[in-house]
């Protein structure tokens, strides 16, 4: 799988689960294996692309099975880097190949998001767009699944006004060709940013509250959604009664994807240690007021079972960086997430970094770390190795 897909956002689309395998047995050390091959074998693999002078979706292929390899076993700079200069040699591609040009953009969006290169991701964004625009006339689900993808990193960016600006040209686009489903998904995450700007926005509620309760065809899609986001808000003030009436009102009426969709999670603060100098304790502090010096190695991949009636179970740490510790209140909340019902066990694998945006101080040109840590995630679960279902 190409890192343009490891890093697509699950829009329009989900990932079937993965195979079984038996378990191991009693003692026996368990083995990830995240790629089959030496990240060197990726190295050689581009250079000899580039030694032949291949073209474009050639390169960036080789270029983004290097960065994924790359990335998986927490070689972010290295990653970053070789999507760089593929972007610095095809940029004048996209006309002819829209395509491999998009894929490299978004490849560097999400790797810039866990870098920390905040400016750099939002501009990939756009980019992504943009060149999809230039070989691809015609508006298709490329060109709706960019939208999202720009709305989600203006959100993260802070800017709701610009997301929602970017939802609401997606829904116009959208119905212009017919696709309905799009224009609904765009017009449910519009209220949801709306709600995560101005938590109890009246506005907002109302709509979904009347979406909730639409019971034409037509309409099922939209209904649904509407009733998994008044769900995550019920449960977030502590009605817990309210939002299952409604998680089963959806059991009675509508027929689930396969997707399991995340419901609700314990809130969580991350907490930076450091060694008191005078008495050798260690101490906690607030990672968000604070500038952490070093970034560098600072991830883990996650496994884990959601179990058919949406609980957590199984949930390991598979591999990490340096020292995981900070992430002791992330793997907290993970347990306690509720995801929505489902037929069967489903396995999923999830990478978080933990990183922050740099910022230029006044007076220089020097770029640092700025205050506002943050963890980023991404969806590994295409790439999760075989997992025996929990027995409970």
């Amino acid at each position: 799988m190409r890192i343009a897909h490891l890093f697509a956002l699950t829009l329009l689309a989900s990932a079937a689960a993965p195979a079984q395998q038996p378990a191991l047995a009693d003692g026996e050390p368990e083995t990830i294996v995240v790629t089959g091959q030496r990240l060197q074998d990726f190295r050689d693999a581009l250079a000899r692309c580039l030694a032949r002078n291949c073209p474009p979706n050639e390169d960036a292929d080789a270029t983004l099975a290097l960065a994924e390899a790359l990335f998986l076993n927490g070689v972010y700079a290295e990653a970053h880097a070789a999507v760089r200069a593929s972007i610095d040699r095809n940029r004048g591609q996209a006309r002819n190949y829209p395509e491999p040009v998009s894929d490299l953009y978004r490849a560097n969006t999400r790797l810039s998001r866990h870098i920390g290169l905040d400016r750099e991701a939002r501009t990939s964004a756009f980019e992504i767009l943009n060149s999809l625009q230039a070989g691809i006339p015609q508006e298709d689900h490329r060109h709706f699944t960019a939208l999202l993808e720009i709305a989600e990193i203006q959100m993260l960016s802070g800017n709701f006004a610009g997301a929602r600006r970017e939802l609401t040209r997606l829904a116009r686009a959208a119905r212009a060709v017919g696709r309905e489903d799009v224009a609904i998904i765009a017009e449910l995450r519009d209220r949801w940013y709306e709600l995560i700007a101005a938590p109890g926005s009246t506005s907002a509620m109302s709509d979904l509250i009347e979406w909730s309760r639409r019971t034409e065809p037509a309409q099922r899609m939209r209904a649904t959604g509407a009733r998994l986001l008044l769900a995550r808000v019920y449960r977030s003030e502590g009605d817990n009664a309210r939002a299952d009436a409604l998680l089963a009102e959806i059991g009675r009426t509508t027929r689930m994807s396969a997707a399991r969709r995340l419901l609700s999670a314990p809130r969580y603060q991350l907490l930076q240690y450091d060694v008191n100098r005078f008495e050798g304790e260690p101490t906690g502090s607030n990672v968000l007021n604070r500038v952490t010096e070093n970034y560098e190695g600072k991830w883990i991949d996650v496994g884990f079972w959601i179990l058919p009636n949406g609980r957590v179970s199984g949930l390991e740490l598979l591999r990490s960086g340096a020292n995981p510790g900070w992430a002791d209140p992330l793997l907290g909340s993970i347990r306690g997430r509720l995801y929505s019902e489902g037929s069967e066990a489903t396995y999923r694998m999830e990478r978080y970094t933990m990183t922050a945006g740099f910022d230029t101080t006044t007076g220089s040109r020097i770029q640092r770390r700025g205050p506002g840590a943050r963890v980023e995630m991404l969806d590994l679960t295409a790439n999760a190795p075989d997992t025996p279902p929990p027995t409970q």
